[in-house]
């Protein structure tokens, strides 16, 4: 009960900030583990997304059409907000989860760096897959608009797999690492943040299943990395300084 009262409380408050405050200059400065050419190449191994007219695309439409129905709720209202993918949401996010509303930036920085490498690394994995798939986005596909109009692009043929998802699932996956005792919150969260791409539509439900299955395989090849064992240790050293 008190996670969700936290949950509720941050809902309110990110919905009464200006979408400008949301972004953060965090995520244009990119810093990753690994090169992309050392990273899993989605494209490899994922399989080509639902053609139209198939069983599979008849699914991601009718999950479609199921989010569209909860759009006007505060459901709905959370997934407008889960386009935010700036370290300062998405530590409030998972923050909200677990029960600490401090989870921020300035309180947690070593968390904070880690968490952000490893989401930007993982995005690495689905470069390749989204330009050799290209596929349209639901809100193209069917010529209607979405919740968030003005990040809708004619030509942003990007749908295969969804970036906001593997951002989702890969700091699920290294929070889960750091603070285990709140793996079940924190998957909770992550698995929400990609369901809302659903609701907002801005990408098909086989979109997010591809993606977090990127996700699990670029968490896989991170772990093997010295540096990002080494900050792995460094912020589940922080994370029990500030919860004992």
């Amino acid at each position: 009960m008190k996670n969700k009262t936290l949950l509720c409380a941050f809902l309110a408050l990110i919905i009464a900030v200006p979408a400008g405050a949301q972004s953060s200059n965090v995520v244009e400065k990119a810093r990753y583990f690994l090169r992309v050419d050392q990273m899993p190449d989605a494209s490899y191994f994922l399989p080509a997304p639902p053609e139209f007219g198939t069983d599979a695309f008849l699914l991601d439409s009718c999950v479609y059409e199921q989010g569209k129905l909860i759009r006007d709720t505060e459901r709905g209202r959370l997934a407008v907000a889960d386009a935010d993918i700036s370290i300062e949401y998405i530590m409030a996010r998972f923050g909200a989860a677990m029960g600490i509303p401090d989870f921020n930036p300035q309180e947690y920085p070593v968390t904070a760096d880690f968490l952000f490498k490893s989401f930007a690394t993982a995005r690495l994995s689905i470069s390749a897959a989204k330009d050799k798939f290209a596929r349209v986005r639901p809100y193209q596909h069917f010529n209607e608009h979405t919740p968030l109009p003005e990040r809708e692009f004619k030509d942003d043929f990007t749908s295969y797999p969804s970036g906001h998802t593997i951002r989702y699932w890969a700091a699920a996956l290294v929070l889960t690492a750091v603070a285990p005792e709140y793996q079940n919150e924190i998957l909770k969260a992550g698995y929400e943040g990609g369901q809302s791409r659903t609701i907002v539509g801005f990408h098909y439900q086989s979109d997010v299943d591809a993606a977090r299955l990127a996700a699990s395989a670029a968490y896989a090849r991170m772990s093997a990395d010295p540096l990002w064992q080494k900050l792995l240790k460094r912020s589940q050293r922080e994370f029990e300084r500030k919860n004992r």
